[in-house]
């Protein structure tokens, strides 16, 4: 059955499973209609997921693979693999189980990778596909020696597993950075709205400039803390999720620096964190709300201090000294 695909009922009709077209392509040759049926999900199929650029049909049965590519919407080309080996891998479990793992590879590779590490990733996995659907639909006085044959795949699978984790690492650590300007982008967008409704709305004690100067600060912290990491080799993410959670994992990244900032900013203007003397006069104490914001956003350790500190005063309990000493500044603090 064809499956349903939601932009193509908008427009008032099926998709073309890869499946219905194998089946169509066998019977194409029985009359007219069928030939038609075939051409017009041939079309359907293209329409949907791009030029097939490399396939193989089987001449013994309803199996086929195929890889397709078509442009992105907002990535260059996307390749995906197809694949119908119907009842051939049934009597193999061996190759079927690999037949499995080929095809979680190829969805990782087309939903995480991109430009060239995907094609190769995904030409190789054709490759592989291939190969073994037309071992499968060999006789089997034919077949070379079945477990030197079946590790072979096993290892060829290995190999191009580890390519494709490797550059889904590297492809997972710049879409996380391009939600993080995204991130960035918006945040610079709701810091003058904030600030235009602080100016209209009086909140007691509240200085809106410095509210949102830690916003800001705050927000490059956490910037600045996930560059440096990158640049050292020590950030990794999980990028089985795909692409929109990792997107959005650095979309939110920004934010949880700016919320820890303006958190900082409410510590100490409600006098939770008597450790520390703030500076006297607007310049000094504009300077240090921007330098100990963009350092919280920097530093989750001491964002965690700077709660763990506020909290006994804001339950009315005696404050325990435990982050910074009275007259050390926060940069000391969060080095020890």
């Amino acid at each position: 059955m064809a499956k349903l695909n939601t932009r193509n009922l908008l427009a008032g009709r099926e998709s073309a499973s890869f499946g219905d077209l194998v089946l169509a392509r066998r019977r194409r040759d029985d009359d007219a209609p069928a030939r038609d049926r075939y051409l017009d999900l041939l079309r359907r199929f293209k329409q949907d997921h791009g030029e097939i650029v490399e396939d193989y049909w089987s001449e013994s049965a309803p199996a086929a693979v195929a890889l397709t590519c078509k442009k992105g919407r907002f990535r260059g080309q996307e390749y995906a693999l197809h694949r119908r080996t119907g009842k051939l891998a049934s009597g193999d479990p061996d190759v079927s189980r690999l037949l499995l793992h080929v095809d979680r590879q190829a969805v990782r590779g087309s939903n995480v990778l991109a430009g060239m590490s995907q094609r190769i990733a995904m030409s190789n996995l054709y490759s592989l596909t291939r190969d073994m659907t037309a071992y499968l639909e060999a006789d089997s006085a034919a077949r070379p020696d079945r477990k030197e044959t079946v590790d072979g795949y096993q290892h060829e699978l290995d190999d191009i597993t580890a390519y494709a984790g490797q550059a889904a690492s590297r492809q997972a650590q710049i879409i996380y950075l391009q939600g993080l300007v995204w991130g960035l982008f918006a945040l610079m967008l709701l810091a003058p709205a904030l600030a235009g409704v602080f100016s209209v709305v009086k909140v007691p004690g509240l200085d809106s400039g410095l509210f949102v100067a830690c916003l800001v600060a705050g927000s490059f912290g956490a910037a600045m803390s996930v560059l440096m990491r990158m640049s050292s080799g020590r950030f990794d993410i999980n990028h089985e999720f795909g692409r929109e959670y990792v997107t959005n994992l650095g979309f939110a990244r920004p934010f949880i620096g700016a919320i820890f900032a303006v958190l900082l900013y409410f510590a100490f203007q409600g006098q939770l964190l008597q450790q520390v003397d703030l500076p006297e006069g607007p310049q000094g104490q504009f300077a240090f709300f921007v330098a100990s914001g963009f350092l919280i956003g920097f530093s989750e350790r001491f964002a965690k201090e700077i709660v763990r500190t506020a909290e006994p005063r804001a339950g009315g309990e005696t404050a325990v000294a435990i982050a910074p000493q009275p007259g050390i500044s926060p940069m000391s603090a969060a080095r020890t």
